[in-house]
């Protein structure tokens, strides 16, 4: 009998330890009734590593977030890099290296001026030595890890959607439709309409003043070029979701880190939401699930 007594506060002991994975894999097989929203690598694992670095990348990779957008430029001798500002004076040590040059603008440097730039430093010693990297080594990493998320490609100017497309070809990416266009200038989108297969979906990006001058008419002029549009936070509501539904356009949302955000945003049903910390939205629904068990 005290066996039996033993056996089973050990088994009771086991069983309430598990209950939670039990739970959560359970969850997980249950169809969910909300459609899915993708979770964009806003610069990469930004909030973790240096924006648009390849240990940024690797780390949004390792996150599984469903795109990793990258941010292209164009350098003064033409090669593509992963680049958000216009200078260099935010994210690398420029100004150190080039005191004279100011105010050091991407397109004013050769490719092999700027692979002497730390861009890892800044946002913590640990990344020292970080450099900028070609849009063709993002590819190249992604292709040498086997990392299965799709590149989500802003063209921050007018002019290198050609060479973009070409490189994307060269790699096999456009025929593999492992990509997604944004950008916030009309006249990108619509030049890389004819170079893409269909069904490569292209994202105009407006800001806060776009977004508070007119919504019908702004959501009539991108359904004509466009497939979605991307709003900031601080402008989405119920109604714009509903709006851009109406006409075809898929939504996606920038950038969005605080839980409650997150939370809100998913239940207006926008279809992507671009954050720093891919991570934290599967740990967020990850806790829901066990809750709500």
């Amino acid at each position: 009998m005290r066996r039996i007594t033993v056996f089973r506060l050990c088994f009771c002991a086991w069983f309430l330890l598990s209950l939670p994975l039990v739970l959560a894999s359970s969850a997980a097989r249950q169809p969910s009734s909300q459609p899915k929203t993708d979770i964009i690598a806003h610069r990469g694992a930004s909030g973790y590593a240096p924006e648009h670095t390849l240990s940024s990348y690797r780390l949004a990779a390792c996150m599984q977030a469903d795109y990793i957008e990258v941010d292209v430029q164009m350098t003064k001798d033409r090669k593509l890099i992963a680049m958000h500002d216009a200078t260099l004076a935010r994210t690398t040590n420029a100004e150190t290296v080039y005191p004279r040059r100011a105010p050091w603008r991407v397109n004013d440097f050769s490719f092999a001026e700027l692979r002497r730039l730390d861009a890892g430093s800044w946002f913590d010693p640990r990344f020292a030595g970080e450099r900028i990297p070609t849009l063709e080594e993002v590819i190249q990493m992604l292709k040498a890890e086997r990392v299965e998320a799709p590149l989500y490609i802003e063209t921050k100017q007018p002019g290198i959607e050609e060479a973009v497309v070409h490189l994307l070809k060269k790699h096999g990416f456009l025929q593999q439709r492992r990509v997604m266009f944004q950008s916030f200038h009309p006249e990108s989108l619509q030049a890389l309409r004819p170079l893409i297969p269909y069904g490569i979906r292209l994202i105009q990006l407006v800001g806060k003043k776009e977004a508070h001058s007119g919504r019908d008419e702004l959501l009539q002029q991108i359904a004509i070029y466009a497939d979605g549009i991307g709003l900031p936070l601080s402008v989405v509501t119920e109604e714009w979701v509903r709006a851009a539904h109406g006409r075809g356009l898929i939504v996606h949302v920038y950038t969005v880190n605080e839980p409650h955000d997150l939370a809100r945003l998913c239940t207006l049903g926008v279809d992507g939401l671009f954050t720093d910390y891919p991570d934290r939205p599967g740990r967020i629904a990850a806790c829901r699930r066990l809750l709500h068990h």
